[in-house]
């Protein structure tokens, strides 16, 4: 289920509406059992009974539904979000998409005409508590991803990295597996977690009614599938 949205935000409009331009020197900026992926100075973000996603890291996904993965995280938080990714690909996205899962009102756009202006937006978003999704292709080297976790852990963002490409060693706090498994329905395999175990979880999604009949909020369902 690929998600699209609407409303796109450009850097350097005076120059090229449909480019950003990053600056030459970017600015330094278990089954059963309940596991929490947790850091020191922020709260874990609670994704369902079972697990938890930690705030102020980078985590990593894959898959044919990696941004679906993305989707239900940012539906758990408040706040903005800022999706980024190449113009091609950002020029596509479709709100109807999102309207079941989260307002899309909540969502602004970097477009970006490089990877590596990719990398750089994400890492000055990372720098607002918020939720930051960015299709980088292959994913982020160890240089790349330490730059993105110091962003992230100053702010307590949680940075998703949406990877369709091949994953790299990185300093990413968890890497995902995630396949589309039926209507509204996904499996979540842990490949990495610096924090604990992996596993395996069936995910689904059930959203809630508002007054108008529409579905702006729901929950998410976790099953544990199996413990690798």
């Amino acid at each position: 289920m690929r998600v699209k949205i609407a409303l796109t935000l450009y850097f350097s409009k005076e120059q090229n509406k449909n480019t950003m331009t990053a600056p030459s020197s970017p600015a330094r900026l278990p089954q059963g059992a309940f596991r929490t992926i947790s850091t020191a100075r922020h709260d874990a973000l609670g994704l369902g009974p079972g697990l938890s996603l930690a705030r102020g890291r980078v985590h990593e996904a894959l898959g044919n539904a990696a941004d679906m993965f993305a989707v239900l995280i940012a539906s758990r938080m408040s706040g903005p979000i800022f999706w980024i990714g190449l113009q091609r690909e950002i020029e596509t996205l479709n709100p109807a998409a999102l309207q079941d899962f989260l307002d899309p009102a909540r969502i602004t756009l970097i477009a970006g005409v490089s990877r590596a202006e990719i990398l750089w937006a994400a890492e000055q978003a990372l720098r607002t508590p918020a939720a930051i999704i960015a299709e980088i292709g292959q994913g982020p080297d160890l240089r790349e991803s330490r730059r993105l976790q110091i962003a992230a852990e100053e702010s307590g963002a949680v940075g998703i990295m949406l990877i369709n490409g091949r994953a790299q060693t990185s300093a990413a706090e968890t890497r995902w597996e995630c396949r589309q498994a039926g209507e509204n329905q996904w499996a979540w395999i842990s490949m990495k977690d610096k924090r604990g175990g992996g596993g395996a979880w069936r995910v689904s999604w059930e959203g809630e009614g508002d007054a108008n009949g529409g579905r702006q909020t729901g929950a998410i369902h976790l099953a544990a599938a199996t413990a690798v």
